[in-house]
């Protein structure tokens, strides 16, 4: 009997500990808006909210369409707030609950890196790599190795008279050369992507020969640092 009588009162004692810890949890309410950070219009999209260090209180809080959000959180706790939204850099920031508060929360565009190779030269009609252009593809293939984490993409393009499908052959056929340069180079293939465009993508409409000339580039667009 005393032994059925100590393991009810242990019972007792863990359920009382349990539910005070439960009830001395206060809830508060964490608000605001997120926002662009470059002119502070709202952005609509999802913030996850995770409790530090283990991870045991998380979920997704989605804003409206004036940026504005509503969460509710422990006071007391430390959570951390992400945001992962195309177009926009990733962004992460630890936030301390102390009660009902307000957080804004800005992000930053993502903007992207594009530029044409100047002075690349290719023969007419063909992918083959004039020697006047080896300076400036010296100079990528030098800055590439110097940051082995960004990843580019080459971008082909030629004017858009003659006949289409060759145009496409064509751009590709440049844009394999140039990476194939940048690879002898030491520069990773993995770390070049390429794509063609043939000539869907004019700079102008104009059909005089500068114009033309203008229309026929490669461009290096940086998709991740």
């Amino acid at each position: 009997m005393r032994k059925i009588y100590s393991l009810a009162f242990f019972s007792l004692v863990l359920f009382t500990t349990t539910h005070a810890q439960v009830t001395n949890d206060t809830l508060v309410l964490v608000y605001g808006k997120m926002l662009k950070a470059s002119d502070s219009t709202p952005v609509a999209g999802n913030i996850l909210y995770e409790k530090l260090p283990y991870y045991d209180d998380m979920g997704m809080a989605p804003t409206q369409v004036d940026g504005s959000y509503e969460i509710q959180l422990i006071k007391g706790k430390t959570y951390n707030f992400s945001v992962k939204k195309g177009g926009y850099k990733p962004y992460q920031q630890e936030v301390k609950v102390l009660g009902n508060q307000t957080h804004d929360i800005y992000i930053a565009e993502d903007v992207v890196e594009l530029r044409k190779l100047e002075n690349l030269i290719f023969a007419r009609g063909s992918d083959r790599i004039s020697s006047s252009s080896f300076m400036e593809l010296n100079e990528l293939a030098t800055w590439l190795n110097a940051n082995p984490s960004i990843v580019i993409q080459l971008e082909g393009h030629t004017d858009f008279a003659g006949n289409p499908d060759a145009n496409m052959r064509l751009s590709e056929a440049r844009v394999i050369a140039v990476q194939e340069y940048l690879i002898d180079q030491k520069v990773k293939k993995s770390r070049i992507f390429t794509k063609a465009f043939g000539g869907t993508q004019p700079i102008t409409q104009d059909r005089s020969d500068e114009a033309k000339a203008l229309n026929r580039r490669v461009e290096v667009r940086v998709i991740r640092r």
